[in-house]
């Protein structure tokens, strides 16, 4: 029996079992009508095979032949496999638009020019093994990276990208084989610290004499208390050049929004009245488009009114200001902040002062969430506002509950 399937993109493939194997071949079309024909040739040819009717030559591709309705007698010489370097690209082409956040695709790119450098833009996806992947691995793990080499989770993360792309082209059928990962050897992987306040941090830079490099991992963990989120935000009132900075992040350090949702935001999601913040998410659902609310604390609906009062026309909650001539030519249609835009202007802010060690926006989100949890707010709450969902998310900032962990400790050793 064929069945037909779709996939992103919206073709369709036909899939069957002949010869006890299992075959999947993209029918080219989007057309329902056109594939269901297909699918019932191809049951119709089957029948005919195994009546002895028709006979399947030998080498003929079996999806192909049976699609012909038997007219290819000589076996099809199959077109070649989709090289490495045309992988992304074919991919891009064939999804919908707004099938993928814009920042997960340019994520693709980087993961993606990696795998072309080391395993060659001209190799085809048929010729790499496991232990083609497992040299990637190896290579890519003695490379500098942000913290040393790179380390297994950037690996990963590539690999997966990889993975996923490849799994693409099998369903267009430009490839047979299943991705080659099982088996794998990857370094040891570190867990990151745990959250930890600036004079924390501070204090074991001082006591193990740790220069600016090593460091570095604990201010990558840094979350700030609420007495150092507020100074934070009275610097960046008083020193920013650019007026949406102080709202935007008084809005991520008192909601715990990411960039991108916040550059994405509009003035509709503050409802001011009811006391809530509606936030757009695109990462939590592949296929559909959520949302999430967070209570507005009275400090932050005062920022939030008197922005909205002044800001420039817009719908966005932080339209675009300062854009370069040459960008304002490519892209004349009125549009939110970017996340690159907003980056430049809170790094521009604080670098050379003694808010410099603070690494981009994701600050404010370690610091929301450590805040709530030092306060002892209800973990569902938190994972409500934030938008989490594993286990691992929450680790990092479980160690600052201040009751649940002694009194369950306590009632273990009365």
């Amino acid at each position: 029996m064929a069945s037909l399937q779709t996939d992103p993109s919206g073709n369709y493939h036909v899939k069957f079992r002949f010869g006890g194997r299992q075959f999947r071949r993209s029918l080219r079309t989007k057309m329902k009508r056109k594939a269901e024909a297909a699918a019932s040739h191809v049951e119709e040819n089957i029948r005919l095979i195994l009546e002895g009717r028709m006979n399947l030559p030998s080498g003929a591709d079996v999806p192909t032949f049976l699609l012909s309705d038997g007219k290819l007698a000589e076996p099809i010489k199959l077109s070649p496999d989709i090289q490495v370097g045309q992988l992304f690209e074919k991919y891009q082409l064939s999804i919908p638009n707004d099938t993928l956040e814009k920042t997960t695709l340019n994520t693709f790119g980087v993961h993606m020019r990696h795998i072309v450098r080391l395993i060659g833009g001209r190799q085809v996806l048929s010729g790499i093994t496991k232990s083609e992947l497992q040299k990637y691995v190896t290579a890519r793990s003695n490379e500098p990276g942000r913290r040393g080499n790179v380390s297994a989770t950037t690996i990963r993360k590539e690999l997966g990208t990889f993975g996923a792309l490849w799994n693409w082209a099998k369903t267009e059928g430009f490839v047979d084989a299943d991705f080659p990962r099982k088996g794998l050897l990857f370094p040891k992987q570190t867990n990151k610290p745990a959250f930890q306040t600036w004079e924390q941090i501070q204090k074991q830079i001082t006591e193990n004499q740790l220069s600016d490099s090593d460091a570095g991992p604990l201010w990558d963990c840094l979350y700030l208390d609420t007495t150092k989120v507020k100074a934070l935000l009275d610097f960046i009132e008083k020193n920013s050049y650019h007026a949406l900075l102080h709202p935007m992040c008084a809005l991520a350090a008192y909601t715990g929004a990411r960039r991108s949702e916040l550059c994405r935001s509009e003035t509709a999601d503050i409802d001011l009245v009811g006391g809530v913040f509606t936030i757009q998410e695109r990462k939590r659902s592949k296929s559909r488009r959520t949302t999430r609310t967070v209570p507005l604390s009275d400090r932050l609906a005062e920022i939030l009114e008197d922005w909205i009062a002044k800001k420039p026309a817009s719908k966005f909650t932080f339209p675009e200001c300062h854009r370069s001539l040459r960008l304002q030519k490519t892209d004349r249609e009125k549009s939110p902040i970017k996340p690159f835009e907003a980056s430049n202007f809170l790094n521009a802010v604080l670098v050379g002062t003694r808010w410099q060690p603070i690494k981009g926006w994701h600050v404010f989100r370690h610091s929301f969430i450590s805040n709530c949890a030092s306060q002892g707010v209800d973990q569902r709450f938190i994972d409500e506002w934030v938008g989490h969902q594993t286990d691992e998310q929450r680790r990092r900032y479980r160690h600052l509950f201040p009751d649940s962990q002694t009194q369950a400790i306590n009632g273990v050793f009365k």
